[in-house]
């Protein structure tokens, strides 16, 4: 299909995060209650491990979060093509400063809503001796509620929106922004959405299923799309990912929209793409690659899909754009899509 003539919009809603890559050590960890490759939920006092690390010399900083990576991948993807806007919620603070700059940077619109009374979402990632421990604090980024669709200028991007994609953790603390979506996207709007991680299918498989009729384009890894079609079934535990696939492309679909299509990525083994064909569509990916970091790579497929497809309207070569982006983001730290 030929390419549209003229330039696209896409809006990604999500969860925005200050991510910040440091050195640590024994010391550090034991000042901080962190475990060696641990994940841990921030309390008040690493309000000081946050400051330290945002304002250290050899921390590296990056807009991170699954949505917010997504669209900083699908406005590289896209070039001069079009535009690419993101909405979620941060904290009247430093650190949601940064990111805002850090988006005007890359040439993505930043549509932030503010709250006073959280401070913007964080999570530091030490690494030594080979290992990682994470710290997250969510703050303002999980309080994006369905009235601040409805903010001046979020309102009006949505509308006008070609491409519309929204992580599946929204599922679970905001469940009203996904429906909200869902019910007011236009036929000739792509509605996209993530699952984002087993627990979202295991635990708010209701709720997914509720929205999934309207969801033009579904993204999940192996893991997900199993627990999803396990939850859908309940009887039993599902163990093949083809049979997932079926499970979930029986959910219902209005006659009026085209097939859904159901992207399943599966680390370096093939994606599976089902685009409700008599036969599933299988993507090979490149075997040799030095991975250096498999974080972000399904968001930058995502993006990188979303951004082409919106364009040309062609699911293979949307596909593998999607592969080679999620291939460059394996070979650089954390999900910068302008690293070289």
């Amino acid at each position: 299909m030929a390419e549209t003539n003229h330039e696209v919009c896409l809006v990604f809603v999500g969860s925005p995060l200050l991510d910040i890559y440091a050195e640590g050590d024994d010391t550090l960890l034991r000042k901080f209650g962190l475990q060696k490759d641990g994940c841990s939920r921030a309390n008040d006092e690493h309000d000081l491990l946050f400051r330290d690390l945002f304002l250290g010399p050899d921390s590296r900083l990056s807009a991170g979060g699954s949505a917010l990576n997504a669209a900083r991948v699908s406005k590289w993807t896209l070039g001069s093509k079009g535009q690419v806007a993101f909405v979620g919620c941060v904290g009247s603070d430093e650190y949601g400063e940064w990111l805002r700059e850090q988006l005007l940077s890359e040439d993505v619109l930043p549509l932030y809503v503010k709250d006073p009374n959280e401070k913007t979402g964080v999570c530091a990632c030490l690494t030594f001796d080979g290992m990682r421990s994470m710290c997250t604090r969510h703050g303002a980024s999980a309080k994006f509620s369905k009235e601040h669709l409805y903010v001046e200028g979020i309102h009006n991007k949505v509308k006008a929106a070609h491409c519309i994609f929204i992580v599946g953790y929204f599922v679970g603390h905001s469940p009203d922004v996904v429906s909200e979506l869902a019910e007011n996207c236009s036929p000739s709007q792509v509605f996209s959405v993530s699952l984002s991680a087993e627990y979202i299918c295991r635990d708010y498989a209701g709720a997914l299923s509720k929205v999934i009729p309207r969801v033009d384009v579904l993204f999940g890894n192996e893991v997900e799309v199993k627990a999803f079609a396990t939850a859908l079934r309940g009887d039993r535990n599902i163990t093949a990912v083809e049979e997932a696939i079926r499970v979930i492309r029986k959910l219902p679909r209005s006659a009026t929209l085209p097939p859904r299509i159901l992207i399943v990525t599966r680390g370096s083994d093939p994606v599976f793409v089902d685009d409700g064909s008599d036969d599933l569509r299988v993507f090979q990916v490149p075997k040799e690659v030095p991975v250096v970091d498999s974080v972000g790579c399904g968001d930058a497929l995502a993006g990188a899909f979303l951004a082409s497809y919106v364009v040309s309207r062609d699911l293979d070569s949307a596909v593998r754009a999607g592969i080679q982006a999620a291939v460059k983001i394996a070979q650089v730290h954390g999900c910068n899509p302008l690293a070289s």
